[in-house]
């Protein structure tokens, strides 16, 4: 757990938390960005679905054996993304 805290959670406070997630094609993209605004921008619809897909490729990416990533939007509610088997 030590670890998975250590490299996710780093890249989740300094990438996307207290920012604004969009899709790039949004036309808020750019007027938050001219305002100055913290804004993390993906290329498909900032869903629970596509964050969760988010942290694993992230975690994946730190070199973690990672097989599913769950994130919770409410305590009745989440999205699950099950990564391909290696």
């Amino acid at each position: 757990f030590a670890e998975v805290k250590d490299r996710i959670e780093r890249w989740v406070e300094r990438e996307i938390d207290h920012r604004m997630i969009l899709r790039a094609d949004d036309p808020l993209v750019a007027v938050l960005q001219n305002l100055g605004e913290p804004v993390y921008v993906l290329d498909s619809n900032p869903t629970a679905e596509r964050i969760a897909r988010l942290l694993f490729d992230v975690a994946r990416d730190c070199g973690l054996a990672v097989s599913r990533v769950t994130v919770w939007e409410t305590s009745s509610s989440s999205a699950t993304y099950v990564g391909e088997s290696h």
